[in-house]
């Protein structure tokens, strides 16, 4: 009898051993943890479309200013199914382009071939998509939040994502990659927080969603050094760079076709992305704010856009990088005071009157105190959302700045905001007196 009951008991411990384990090799930790996930999703998707639905007047035609929104890359998406290539981002025959990274052209283009050109479905289909890419960035800042911090701040994170109007809103009222670069580099931030340790499968699959990332919103490339390095901090000296090593090889090795591509094309080598000089020119010429003023570029230009289509792409922003270098060159007060009304359109929106401005102010001021308390916890996984939320804006302090431009590193800052609740309602509940 004794022997049995022995042998049931160890029977029991191993069961609890190997459920110990499922639950750690588990991505999400409990079942519980991964029900309460998928209904954070459920719920964020469900109150975009709402938005979506009521923020857009439908049906949108083939002139709607939605179309205006991302024109680049729905004329480049235009020219696609209609066997022009990858070309003409301002709807003139201008020839192949790199002003813009291939992947969200490509999609616009797939929707347009399956929906009907600039068609009411396909408006419809974009813009669920968009929602969708936003709704998902809920997991990967539960998983950063519960790795960097603790099961808590996840909840608040994930949940404060789903339902922050701001975050909300922005997937429905523009057609640009904003929604997907704040998913894709959330995701990163959560894979190189393991990288020293991870497996080869888990350093390919890093350096493919670079790759994707890189080829959809070059700027996130920003942080790839940091997020890739600023795990090392803690580790011992000897610990081995081949992951970083591997990541990097894979990431030149998926990104060299579109590369090669450029080079074939337009004769010389681009970096996965051309535009800069035009960024660096809207912020920086004479007679400028700081930052766009629309009529200048050939997007809604005629005379720029002709100029652009008589020199070709390359030639047009060579002209436009010497002019920008040129004033900074002779206004460098003009060029600082601009780098200064940068920096405070980034973090307050200065100039912006609309009342959803008041939650991207908002977000701004609880997301700092967060940043102090992240600091001090001097863990390595807290400091990446950190760096990704102050490195990131600084080309654009110096080019130019858009309130939407801010969205790809907006989870971060509602994560760290998260931090900043959590600790307050851990002071508040202190204070109050138990009856």
């Amino acid at each position: 009898m004794i022997e049995t009951l022995g042998s049931l008991t160890s029977v029991d411990e191993d069961r609890q051993v190997a459920a110990r384990k499922l639950q750690q090799r588990s991505l999400f930790g409990s079942p519980t943890e991964s029900k309460l996930l998928l209904f954070i999703c459920l719920v964020a998707i469900f109150v975009r479309l709402v938005a979506l639905l009521m923020v857009q007047h439908w049906p949108i035609s083939a002139t709607d200013d939605l179309w205006k929104s991302g024109l680049e890359i729905v004329n480049i998406a235009t020219c696609i199914p209609a066997h022009h290539g990858f070309s003409s981002p301002f709807a003139v025959a201008s020839g192949p382009t790199a002003w813009i990274p291939p992947v969200y052209p490509y999609f616009i283009a797939g929707v347009f071939f399956m929906a009907g050109l600039r068609s009411n479905l396909a408006a419809f289909f974009i813009l669920v998509i968009q929602a969708l890419f936003s709704a998902l960035t809920c997991i990967p800042i539960y998983l950063m939040a519960k790795k960097a911090f603790n099961q808590t701040i996840a909840r608040w994170a994930s949940w404060a994502w789903a339902l922050f109007p701001y975050a909300v809103l922005i997937p429905g009222l523009f057609i640009w990659e904003t929604a997907l670069s704040a998913l894709l580099l959330s995701t990163l931030c959560y894979l190189c927080m393991d990288l020293p340790g991870s497996s080869f499968k888990r350093q390919v699959l890093t350096a493919a969603v670079w790759a994707l990332a890189a080829l959809t919103n070059t700027a996130l490339l920003a942080l790839m050094p940091f997020f890739l390095l600023v795990p090392y901090l803690h580790k011992k000296p000897r610990t081995s760079l081949r992951p970083v090593t591997t990541t990097v090889i894979s990431f030149t090795l998926l990104v060299s076709p579109w590369m090669l591509r450029n080079s074939y094309v337009l004769g010389a080598v681009v970096p996965v992305r051309s535009n800069f000089a035009e960024e660096l020119w809207l912020g920086n010429h004479e007679g400028g704010t700081g930052r766009t003023m629309f009529g200048l570029s050939p997007s809604d230009n005629p005379l720029e856009r002709e100029r652009y289509r008589q020199l070709g792409e390359l030639a047009y922003l060579q002209q436009r990088k010497q002019e920008a270098i040129k004033f900074i060159s002779q206004h460098p007060g003009s060029f600082l005071r601009g780098a200064f009304y940068r920096f405070r359109y980034w973090w307050f929106a200065e100039g912006e009157s609309p009342p959803v401005f008041g939650l991207y102010r908002l977000l701004t001021l609880i997301s700092l105190p967060g940043m102090i308390l992240a600091w001090r916890t001097g863990k390595m996984e807290a400091y990446l959302p950190i760096i990704a939320v102050i490195v990131y804006p600084c080309v654009y302090y110096l080019t130019d700045v858009y309130a939407r431009y801010r969205y790809p590193v907006e989870p971060f800052m509602v994560l760290l905001g998260a931090v900043t609740a959590v600790r307050l309602a851990g002071l508040i509940s202190t204070r109050v007196p138990k009856t």
